[in-house]
């Protein structure tokens, strides 16, 4: 029986924390995307922040080194993608979290909704 499954792009914002790495891991081991991004400050997570048995599916994924306040990064990283997921978070003050974790997720959600992506 032959199936037409439609691949789809990612774009993972975050991806390089622990819950990010896991989720690019996922979406790659899924065989449900054609592409994986991430858009991150730092761009790739280092050699030591990877657990070795996410090495392999990570080293797939196209790393992009950008801030998430910039929207012209934020642009860029959603152009021909399907889906975005936020993994952005950080620890801190209250302001330090509402602006990481809750402003940044509100301008992620602006591009994307003007870009068309879900």
């Amino acid at each position: 029986m032959a199936t037409n499954i439609i691949k789809k792009r990612l774009l993972v914002l975050g991806g390089n924390g622990y819950v990010g790495q896991n989720i690019c891991n996922a979406a790659m081991q899924s065989n449900l995307f054609s592409e994986v991004r991430s858009l991150s400050r730092s761009g790739a997570p280092s050699d030591v922040s990877t657990p070795g048995h996410l090495s392999q599916s990570l080293s797939q994924v196209e790393w992009i080194s950008g801030n998430v306040f910039d929207k012209s990064a934020r642009e860029d990283a959603m152009s021909d993608v399907d889906a975005v997921v936020s993994c952005i978070g950080a620890f801190g003050s209250n302001e330090f979290m509402q602006r990481i974790c809750g402003d940044s997720t509100i301008e992620a959600i602006r591009t994307a909704k003007e870009k068309g992506v879900s």
